[in-house]
């Protein structure tokens, strides 16, 4: 029987004994392929890589040549990022599971803790509970039980949030709410840890994390376009924000921060001119911070150009709408917008100018806006619209 060999030229010559030594003894005692695969891939797992990624086939379309193997075989891992063959991790999620419910029922049937437990070991748990996360992150089972673990001191909250980061990177599982509300969830335990407060809606991130959580975030959205989940966390990041700020009373620092929010947001939608995800976050942020200068009438504007430059996009139609609402909405000249564009537009449907599809849209578009505005909200649109 061949045993494990870890080359260490490229990482730390500790990591790769352990690695070596764990999955050797696995090895010995029960030659599985599976159990060592997912032992490794919990191990890499463990290291929080940079960036994980799912790659498709197997290990072969990535090692053709058996004698030419890297030493995470079947897996890939370059300067901190992680790949995994499709067909490797589906083929070990049955089996981590298996070995997760078993873990479950010695538990059970003992009734001891995990850390009693004299038929499992954490370790179970942690290996087959990661594998498990890689390739269903919505297992709220395997999320909840590592909620215990960190409840009971298994877990560094540290460490479980530089794993949520790195799965978070995974374009798979960048879509999943249950996992960006297992993040938040572990926020709020570090805060109840140092606070000693105990209320479910402790949840807060420190102004001084808000820039690298924003940087993540903005990650997933371009990895997996409108996403839903990644725009709510955004805005429950700054919610959270706000409790610790008053109202009126904002730091030069959270001012800031929010101006380049807005921004960056404005610059994200000219790029993603269909992210209703993003447009609907852009309006509850100005919602959440009324008192800020001008920010109404810069979205108003905003949003009316974009509508001129793209107006066959319903998105764009929607965020002009919203921005028409806003109060202390002041928009240009009065019924340049409405009348200048949007009636032409719309009148255009019933002539024989039309000539693609795009216009076709546009034109609906212009008549479903104006629709809006005939039908109950005539009057809060302001002198813009």
């Amino acid at each position: 029987m061949l045993l494990v060999h870890i080359n260490t030229d490229q990482h730390p010559p500790h990591f790769a004994e352990t690695i070596a030594d764990r999955c050797n003894e696995r090895l010995c005692m029960n030659p599985n392929p599976a159990s060592e695969h997912m032992e490794l891939l919990a191990m890499l797992l463990d290291r929080c890589p940079t960036t994980v990624e799912i790659i498709p086939g197997d290990a072969t379309s990535w090692s053709p040549d058996s004698t030419d193997r890297g030493p995470y075989h079947p897996f890939l891992f370059i300067d901190g990022n992680l790949g995994v063959p499709q067909k490797v991790l589906y083929a070990l999620y049955p089996y981590a599971v298996n070995v997760f419910n078993d873990f479950r029922k010695a538990c059970l049937s003992s009734r001891e803790t995990p850390q009693a437990s004299s038929r499992s070991k954490p370790t179970d748990l942690l290996e087959s509970s990661s594998v498990i996360l890689l390739a269903n992150p919505s297992h709220q089972t395997t999320l909840n039980a590592r909620k215990r673990l960190v409840r009971e001191g298994t877990i560094d909250p540290e460490k479980e949030l530089r794993f949520t980061s790195s799965l978070l990177s995974c374009q798979h599982c960048t879509k999943h709410g249950e996992l960006w509300y297992h993040r938040r969830w572990m926020f709020a335990f570090s805060q109840q840890l140092s606070s000693g407060e105990h209320s479910r809606s402790s949840f807060h991130i420190p102004l001084a994390s808000l820039g690298k959580e924003l940087a993540l975030i903005a990650r997933a959205c371009e990895l997996y376009p409108r996403n839903y989940f990644a725009w709510m966390h955004r805005f429950i990041c700054f919610r959270s924000v706000v409790h610790c700020h008053p109202i009126g009373a904002l730091s030069n620092q959270l001012s800031d921060i929010l101006n380049n929010e807005i921004d960056d947001i404005k610059r994200w939608m000219e790029c993603h001119v269909s992210d209703y995800s993003a447009v609907h976050y852009l309006i509850s942020l100005s919602q959440l911070f009324p008192q800020l200068q001008g920010l109404n009438d810069g979205l108003y504007h905003h949003s009316t150009s974009l509508v001129r430059a793209y107006p066959s996009h319903e998105t764009l139609w929607i965020y002009a709408y919203a921005a028409c609402l806003m109060p202390g909405t002041h928009g240009e000249d009065p019924g340049e917008f409405l009348e200048g564009f949007v009636r032409p537009l719309a009148q255009l449907r019933s002539t024989d100018v039309l000539t693609d599809d795009d216009s076709a849209q546009a034109s609906q578009h212009g008549q479903r806006f104006l629709a809006r505005r005939e039908l109950g909200l005539g009057g809060e649109l302001g002198t813009g619209c």
